[in-house]
């Protein structure tokens, strides 16, 4: 029975995610499987959630070249945004930059990368719980090497 329960403690501590730089690892993890892919024109569909105005919580097709956004669409009616500019968009470097500042940085935070290209599939973060609407969520989907 004691060997049971040691076993089983043993599972569990090993299950557990102890290391305290386990979300910067994971980051290079990704990012060095990005960096991998060598995409450099490449279109993704993106869309936030936060207390934001309209055109940035609607869904994009952001297309970026030479790790400059160039196209930004929305992906309900095809047409741009009137308000915002194609610079208020990110490519995938800068939100792989994004990400390591807030794993670096934030009070709280949630991170996660596609399986295939290591690229995140969502940023989600709060700055700092003593401030009210600071909070914003990055939800990233359909890449595609173009």
């Amino acid at each position: 029975m004691k060997i049971f329960f040691f076993i089983l403690s043993f599972l569990i501590l090993l299950s557990c995610d102890n290391e305290p730089d386990s979300d910067l690892i994971a980051w290079q993890k990704n990012w060095n499987k990005w960096e991998s892919m060598n995409m450099t024109h490449y279109g993704y569909n993106f869309r936030a959630s936060c207390y934001c105005i309209d055109e940035w919580v609607r869904e994009v097709s952001v297309t970026v070249n030479n790790d400059s956004v160039i196209s930004i669409l929305f992906t309900d009616d095809g047409e741009p945004p009137q308000i915002l500019q194609i610079s208020n968009w990110h490519t995938i470097n800068s939100l792989f930059d994004l990400s390591k500042t807030i794993i670096e940085e934030a009070a709280k935070f949630k991170l996660e990368y596609d399986k295939t290209y290591g690229n995140p599939t969502l940023i989600s973060v709060d700055w700092d719980f003593e401030i009210a609407d600071d909070e914003f969520t990055f939800y990233l989907s359909n890449i595609k090497n173009n």
